[in-house]
């Protein structure tokens, strides 16, 4: 219980520093003039989503982490798709095929922590419930569409 509390909260304050760094170092424009621009394009464009993929990897960090502190036994598929979406990013990177738009920093944590996640979700080390072989699927496939949205459509 004790392990399972100090990892959620390390995986909660290294989502906040990253989505901090991740912020701070972006060229996200936070013109309020343009959330009230109603013609949408510069939302979904690709460019702005490239922009987008880090925070949200980071906040599903956080909410893995968070979910691990308060309601363990709902952090496993959570940890599933946050482990699929970074190991999927890095191994694309690795093959040319997406390139990544972290600083090497984030992406070294950010792939320790997906290990961390998978071996947590998959394994019942922290007595956690063991992830299912459906919630793991879906775990996998909804991490390979985001990461997919995000980069080619």
């Amino acid at each position: 219980m004790v392990a399972r509390k100090i990892i959620g909260i390390i995986f909660s304050i290294i989502a906040i520093v990253s989505s901090v760094i991740l912020i701070t170092q972006s060229n996200l424009s936070f013109d309020f003039n343009a959330y009230f621009d109603f013609s949408l394009k510069s939302y979904f464009s690709l460019a702005y989503l490239r922009q987008i993929t880090p925070l949200f990897i980071c906040l599903i960090l956080l909410y893995g982490g968070l979910l691990l502190i308060i309601k363990p036994l709902k952090s496993n598929p959570v940890l599933a798709l946050f482990g699929f979406i970074v190991l999927e990013e890095v191994i694309f990177n690795w093959l040319d095929i997406i390139p990544i738009n972290f600083p090497t920093y984030i992406v070294v944590t950010f792939f320790c922590c997906a290990l961390l996640a998978l071996w947590i979700a998959y394994s019942n080390t922290i007595n956690l419930k063991r992830l299912s072989f459906q919630e793991g699927i879906t775990s996998l496939i909804l991490g390979t569409l985001i990461n997919a949205f995000s980069y080619y459509f």
